[in-house]
Formats: C-alpha cells, structure tokens, sequence
C-alpha cells in the first residue's frame, strides 16, 4: 500500500507482487503454487498475533474503566473513559466489517473458480448468522455450506478436520465463522483449482484497463472509505486548548490528500509521505487536527493508501490488474490476506491513540482473593454483624510493611511524632501475608497504619479492627448475605470453631450439599431444591478424649436466586439518545440492587418497533448488536419505543430462561 520505510513483511509481500507479474510469462510450476500457499499461511499466523494484540488492548480500556470505577473517582472522569472505550469499540466494529469484507471476496474467488455461477450476494451477512437470530443469513449460510461441500472445492479425501461427517450444520473445510463474527480462511493446501488465473482475472482485473470489474472497484473503494473512516473516528473529537482553555472540535479534512498515481520507487513512498505530513501539519496548524493525534493519521493514510497505477514493461496498469490480472488463485488469495494484516495492523494503530489518551493510576497485582470481614468477630444474641464482603486484589511480591498498636485506639490518628513508639508493633513482610495476633479472653481491639506506594510515594493509611477472645465455641457464617441460594448459586461459608484444630472440625449439612475447606478456609454450600425452605448446618469436632462434640447447630433459609434484569447502556427504561443506543455494542443481565455478584450470560434477544411502517423485529445470537439490528435504530424516528424482549440467560446453573422485556423510548 502506501510507500514510507517499510517493514520486512512488507517487503515480502512486495517480492511477491513481482512474482505475479513474472507468472504472466511462464508456467506455474507446483512448487510455486505452494509457496504462495505457505506465504498465505504465515500471514495468516501474523494476523492471528495481531488479533489477539488488539484483544489486549480493548481489555487495557476495560480494566482503566474498571480501576476508575473501583477507586471512586469522579463521574466526569469516569464519563470520559467510557467515551474513549465506546470510540475503540467503534474502531472494533469497523474493522471486523472490512477484514470481513476482504474474506468474503477471498471466499468468492475460491468457490467461483469451482463454480462459475456463484454470486457475491451469496456472501452477504455470513457472519449475521453467528451472533444473530437472523434467519434470512442462517439460510443463506447453510446454503453456501451445502454448496461448499458438494462442489469439491477441496479436494476429495484429503479433508483434514473430518469432512462432511462434523455434526455442526455450519462445517466446512473452506471457511468458518468465531463467535466474535469474524470469518476465517481454512488451510489452502487442499482447495481444489489452486492454479486458477481466470477467476481472479475475470472478477477482480476486468476486461479491460478501461472496464475493471464492479468487484475489484468495490474492493479498492471500500479500503479506501474505510481509511477515511477510520481517520475519522480517531481524529474528530473534543479537545482543550491548554495554553488557553478553549474547548476545540478538531475535524480532519480526508478530501486534502489525493491517491498517488504511482508508489513504485522509494523517492515516489518518499513525496507520498511527504505531501501526507505537509497536509497534516496544515490541519494542526488550522485546529483542525489535534497535535497528539497528526502521526497515527499520517501513518494509517500512507498505509492504507493505495496506488492508481503500477508499471509492467514501462506501461502503465491499473492497481487491480497490478495484482490479479492473470494472478494464480493461491496468489490471489495471499494478496487478500496481507490486505486484511494491513487492515488489522492500522486497527492497532488507532486503538493505541486511543488508549494513550486514557491516563489512569496502574495498581499491580498478580492476586485477587474474597474477603469478608466485620469491626467485630464476636456479638451477642439479637446483635447484628456489620459484614462487609469485597475483592481485594493485591501483588504478592510486594513488601508489606505494618505498624499497629493493641487495645489503645487513638495511637494511629496520631502524628509520627507523638505516637508511643514503645508500645508500637512492627510487622513487614510480603502483602497477603498472615499477621499472628493472639490475646486474653475478652475483647480486644487492634489499631494501626499500613504502607501504600502511591505514584510510587509511600503514604500510611489507618485501620482497625476489633476482635473478642473467647472459651471454645463455634460459629457459622454465610458470605453470601446469610441465606442459602439454588439455581446452581456457590454459597461461601466460613466456619470456625475455636479452641479446636482445623482437621478435627467436621460441617455436615440436611437439605443442601457442603464441601470444603478450601485453601482459605471456605465451605462451599450448593441447594439442588428451594422448596425444602429449610437446611441445617451443623459442626462438630473430636475433643482430646477423641470423642465427637457439636459445637454449633445452625438453620438457613432457603432462596431461589433472584431474577436478573436486562440493562442496555446502563438502562432499563425511560428515554434514550438514539445515536448513542445505535452504537451501544451489548445487551447485559445482572442482579438489580443485589450484592451477590452473580454472572448471568445474554444467549439471544429480539428488538422491535410497532410503530414503524412497517413495524421491525429483529433478532440476535447472543449478546451483541447485530449490524441490522444497529441501523434499524437509526432509522427508527425519535419518540418511537424499542422493545427488548425474548431475553434469554444462561446462570450458574447453566439453564436457559427468559427474562422481562424493557422498554425504551428514542430520543
């Protein structure tokens, strides 16, 4: 594509660019067929590494947004995140369309080399029929399928994967579809009419330089809108003067740069670039592009870029004839391929501007643990415990440095200088680990200050803790708000019995099933049957007579777990922005008001319009927005309501079920 200092992939692929041209003239020997097939493969195995690169960067906005979230900080900042989240999965969305895009015309020169007839209609939607309930694309899915296996677009026998025999309606041995929605390309190896040059001739070339075929001009105008589109979403956006304040729209003008005519030479890659950084610098100068966005713009324009024309013999050919006039199929499709890994690689380009953008303190950990804890561990009957249940998650190769004080409360509000130091207890070692306290019979209370490296300066935050020693006896406690919940819920329970070992104590339980402990010290309680209402839980230990002593005998409640309600963009009802809810990506399920943190996965949904002529319902396969789903909110007129309904959930216990519709009114 466009010219610049090129990687060594990139000047792989443009070897072989130059080996096409050389096929023109001779006989494509087996060997060369299958060194464009393992060409293919290894650009394959590149986008895969891309992929999952940019998979690590949308989880690095997620965990900001979760870190900000977490640590309290304030709504704006909080809003602010979230925006530049929305902008990547934008970037996201986009760039699944057009690497789709470039599969979908692979597929088409593949089958169609078997099978004359085939039309690129046949490829619309593919991916719709995974992560939706559209029907008209699963019938067109299986249709395609059906032909794929009955064709012999790969040859007979060699199907490396079982063939025809796979139980799924969807398998194949030419393509298939992730759950994400993206299509990938099987192994080449076995396709059929590796040597085919007619098809690509015929469908992407033309017949001429002064007839190109529609669907190599789709090919070369869709990578460029998705160029200028992609400039967009990353360059047009709010921005503060910081000399002055001022708030700035910052709108890149993408009609400024023209398409070069040749990019064959490196002094033609070098004005390339630089007409792309004199236009550039312009718009920064002209507020029209933020200077912290001009070199991902500039880059992502040269990248992808492509020429008008190349040259063969000093004559002048088109781009598309360039790389598929008389291009053996195999070496079609590697040129499919390295479009798709350009195409993926300016993705990462977008994503980083956009993560750069998002400053947030990093707190390192390596260690997420549950824990429960009260201001007291002992209270009397018709008390109550103030229970607190969280997360902590912390680095355990941290030091960790402790200073506490026993039964004095006021020692830790103190300054370092007026604190008794005499009676002070130190403690450092490795975060998590366990600090012995042992005391009296009687109540206690401990006080102190733990180290905290903030922006990696050292600062001392209070605790305190208050806890009473007492003659053996036992107590249980539920983590999860002191009822038992079914539905295939996990019940943390804590059991201790003082005065005794850990290995002499036994819990057994009526009416639910109880294992543990585990390595922390938790049971675990399961209720396969709300309607016994009741279970018991009872614990015993052997004394040092050896004899069996119940310590404690406890009743519980029993519940199903509650019904989870569907959210879309953090609402349930009421009014919503229709070009915000045109762009939000999910459905989610969650317990309403609930501390339990229970996962409930959205399976498949419909969202329709009965006041629109005509009236729409369209359906999804699983939790996102489908593209069809997406326009139609956008055509769907403000004031109108959309309804979510048919909402099915997966919970713990792995059952599907339908949840309440919601109802939403755009505006």
């Amino acid at each position: 594509m466009g010219g610049g200092k090129e990687t060594p992939r990139q000047k792989m692929v443009g070897l072989m660019y130059l080996v096409l041209m050389a096929l023109l003239a001779m006989n494509v020997s087996k060997e060369i067929i299958n060194a464009f097939v393992t060409l293919n493969n290894k650009l394959e195995n590149s986008i895969a590494q891309v992929e999952s690169f940019n998979t690590e960067l949308s989880g690095r906005l997620e965990s900001k947004l979760a870190t900000l979230e977490a640590t309290g900080a304030p709504k704006e900042e909080t809003d602010r995140v979230k925006k530049h989240k929305e902008s990547n999965d934008k970037v996201i969305e986009l760039t699944r369309h057009m690497a789709n895009d470039l599969v979908k015309r692979n597929l088409f020169l593949l089958i169609s080399a078997v099978d004359a007839g085939t039309t690129f209609e046949e490829f619309d939607d593919l991916e719709e029929a995974i992560v939706s309930d559209n029907e008209e694309a699963k019938t067109r899915l299986k249709k395609l399928v059906e032909k794929v296996n009955s064709i012999g677009v790969v040859a007979a026998d060699e199907h490396a994967d079982g063939g025809d025999a796979h139980d799924d309606p969807y398998h194949n041995n030419v393509f298939h579809i992730d759950d994400e929605g993206y299509i990938h390309i099987k192994d080449l190896s076995n396709y059929s009419k590796k040597d085919d040059y007619d098809t690509p001739t015929r469908l992407l070339a033309g017949e001429s330089f002064e007839t190109i075929a529609p669907e190599g001009q789709h090919l070369m105008d869709n990578l460029h809108h998705y160029r200028n589109d992609l400039i967009a979403l990353i360059a047009n956006h709010e921005g503060t003067n910081k000399a002055t304040g001022e708030k700035i729209m910052y709108n890149f003008d993408t009609t400024a740069i023209e398409d070069p005519d040749y990019l064959i030479s490196e002094q033609d890659a070098i004005d390339f670039a630089n007409k792309v950084d004199s236009a550039v610098a312009s718009m920064v100068k002209n507020k029209k592009v933020d200077p912290l966005d001009q070199e991902a713009c500039k880059n992502i324009w040269v990248r992808m870029t492509i020429q008008k024309f190349v040259k063969n013999h000093g004559e002048d050919y088109p781009w598309i004839f360039g790389q598929f006039d008389h291009a053996p199929i195999v070496a079609a499709s590697a040129v499919m391929t390295s479009l798709r890994s350009d195409v993926l690689s300016v993705q990462t380009l977008a994503s980083q501007l956009i993560d750069s953008r998002v400053k947030v303190q990093s707190f390192n950990f390596n260690k997420i643990d549950p824990l429960a804890f009260a201001s007291t561990s002992y209270i009397n009957s018709g008390d109550s415990l103030g229970l607190k249940v969280m997360i902590a998650a912390y680095d355990s190769s941290e030091a960790m440095e402790l200073h506490y004080w026993e039964d004095d409360s006021s020692q830790y509000l103190l300054t370092d200088g007026e604190q008794d130091k005499s009676k002070m207890k130190k403690f450092e070692g490795k975060a998590g680990q366990q600090v012995n306290i042992s005391g009296s019979i009687g109540d206690h209370i401990l006080s102190g200050l733990i180290a905290v490296k903030e922006k990696g300066v050292k600062k001392w935050k209070p605790w305190q803790f208050r806890y009473s020693v007492g003659s053996p006896s036992a107590a249980i406690e539920n983590a999860d708000l002191l009822v038992l919940y079914g539905g295939g819920w996990k019940n943390k329970m804590y059991v201790s019995a003082s005065g005794y070992k850990s290995e002499s104590v036994k819990v057994t339980a009526t009416n639910c099933k109880i294992s543990g402990p585990d390595s922390k010290g938790m049971y675990t309680a399961t209720v396969s049957d709300v309607r016994k209402k009741i279970a018991t839980i009872r614990v015993s230990a052997i004394d040092d007579n050896g004899k069996s002593v119940e310590l404690a005998k406890k009743e519980f409640r029993l519940f199903g777990l509650p019904e989870p309600q569907a959210f879309f963009g953090g609402q349930k009802r009421g009014a919503i922005n229709r070009t915000d809810a045109k762009n939000i990506p999910m459905l989610i399920a969650k317990l309403e008001d609930n501390p339990l943190d229970c996962p409930f996965a959205v399976k498949s949904f419909k969202v329709k319009c009965n006041a629109t002529d005509p009236p729409w319902d369209l359906a999804s396969n699983g939790k996102r927005m489908t593209s069809a789903i997406q326009k139609k909110i956008g055509k769907t007129p403000k004031g109108l309501e959309i309804k979510f309904h048919k909402i099915k959930v997966v919970g713990p216990n792995g059952k599907p079920k339908e949840i309440q519709p919601i109802t939403l009114t755009l505006k």
